[in-house]
């Protein structure tokens, strides 16, 4: 039986000692015991830790290395694969959309290391801090908001939830082995933890700008998860406006990345920065295309020709040789953050719902909210037409394009495929690849999709070493 339980932190200094100047011995300080994080000099260090772990989750080669963005843009199309498959490269089974349990070990882990670091906070904030300050402390709000994403990261992408028991204890956080279950009880435990948040910034009675970023963050959290939930028919499509419409549509919430070590790099721009690594591209892709006709800037790649290699860095079997390295430029840096929640996402999750209601105008009106404030920004050099739509099938074929543009590499599109596929939404998708070949031209309609020829997979699977460790899982 695996138990979980508040271990003691390595810290990554270490201390040379230089009283000679040939003496290069190291003192490694070793482990810190746990109940040194009791201290409350220590609780906003733990707040941090759970916010880097959520980072790390989503992308990022600290260790166990996790790739859930960039692996899941692979599956999705978002991106072609450009050459590499081991490091910062797509695994060929990944390149192929069904990828192992083994290959997803790291993505699993790491996941679930984000969720259990907000939770354990909370569970420790909650045994040591004053019961009158628990109620209303910021770090507690911060840490329920990131335990909300990380639940809601692992519901949008793995087919089944492993949620540990809590053994009451009165020193430690102890958690026995979960069972499988639907991975709906993440979206659930994330809107736990979001209404936990909301409450508790409330609490607090502050006004500054980051309590009010958090609170709004709280609500988008929940609007995104409520509609997850909606979708499976687990929660109602007015729950999810009523925390949408909260949000203003230029708000945003982003999770950071920093370019002082590779371990704390924005892991999608390192694989195409041409560093080292040209990994991926825009070539065949949905959005090579539609970039070319409309240069949205949601969906920007890089096309300056003769300031980078032209070919990505290997042969790609499916391709038949090198492709044309084309690479994403929603993320230009090592520090740059990736976008949790949005105001212009809570305007689609209000189209999606009138859609639901059958109220075609207030979904198109929605759908063009962002598409109006683009066109309007004479700083942007873009043919974006705002959407027309004559039926609700038209209307949902909007909307989902409108999703993969708005919330293009950010994590969240096998999820959104997910919902709409097994509960059979109407209206098609863009999700494809539009070249056969390295000589191929661009069709027009996809060669290959998420159902065709092949189905790809809709969700990653459980990781291999929570299978082979944990008994309540076959």
């Amino acid at each position: 039986m695996r138990i979980h339980h508040d271990s003691t932190i390595l810290l990554v200094a270490g201390a040379l000692l230089g009283a000679l100047a040939c003496d290069t011995s190291i003192t490694n300080p070793g482990l810190t015991p746990d109940e040194d994080l009791d201290n409350p000099a220590a609780w906003p260090a733990i707040v941090v830790g759970a916010r880097r772990a959520l980072s790390d989750a989503i992308g990022s080669s600290a260790g166990p290395v996790s790739q859930l963005l960039y692996w899941g843009a692979a599956v999705t199309y978002e991106i072609n694969p450009a050459g590499s498959t081991g490091s910062y490269g797509i695994p060929t089974d990944v390149q192929a959309g069904l990828p192992t349990d083994a290959t997803m070990n790291g993505d699993w882990t790491q996941s679930n290391v984000a969720r259990y670091s907000a939770e354990a906070a909370v569970a420790r904030f909650r045994r040591v801090m004053p019961d009158t300050l628990f109620p209303k402390s910021p770090l507690v709000g911060q840490a329920y908001l990131y335990a909300g994403f990380a639940n809601r990261l692992l519901g949008e992408n793995f087919c089944q939830s492993v949620i540990p028991v809590v053994i009451p204890d009165s020193v430690h956080y102890v958690l026995a082995p979960g069972s499988l279950g639907s991975h709906t009880l993440y979206f659930l435990r994330a809107d736990t933890a979001f209404s936990n948040a909301i409450a508790v910034f409330t609490a607090t009675g502050n006004t500054d700008a980051q309590t009010t970023s958090f609170i709004l963050a709280a609500h988008a959290g929940r609007a995104s998860v409520r509609t997850d939930l909606a979708t499976y028919g687990l929660a109602t499509w007015a729950d999810a406006v009523a925390e949408a419409v909260l949000v203003p549509s230029t708000y945003k919430f982003e999770v950071p990345y920093s370019s002082a070590s590779p371990d704390q790099y924005n892991y999608l721009y390192w694989a195409r920065a041409d560093q080292s690594f040209r990994a991926h591209t825009q070539w065949g892709t949905f959005y090579e295309g539609y970039y070319r006709t409309t240069r949205d800037p949601r969906v920007r790649w890089d096309t300056t020709a003769g300031t980078m290699k032209p070919f990505g860095d290997a042969a790609v079997a499916k391709f038949g040789g090198r492709v044309p390295f084309w690479p994403e430029a929603k993320y230009t840096s090592t520090s740059d953050p990736v976008r949790l929640s949005s105001g212009w996402e809570m305007r689609l999750i209000e189209a999606e719902a009138a859609l639901v209601a059958g109220d075609l105008a207030k979904a198109q009106s929605n759908i063009n909210a962002r598409r109006r404030a683009l066109r309007a920004d004479t700083t942007l050099a873009k043919t974006l037409d705002t959407v027309v739509v004559a039926t609700l099938v038209d209307g949902w074929a909007a909307l989902k394009r409108e999703r993969a543009l708005e919330l293009w590499l950010e994590g969240r599109r096998l999820g959104d495929l997910r919902r709409w596929i097994e509960n059979n939404v109407p209206g098609g998708s863009d999700d494809g690849t539009y070249r056969a070949s390295t000589t191929d031209i661009l069709h027009t309609t996809p060669l290959e999709t998420m159902t065709t020829p092949v189905a790809r997979a809709l969700c990653f699977p459980v990781g291999r070493n929570e299978r082979e460790t944990n008994p309540n899982v076959p």
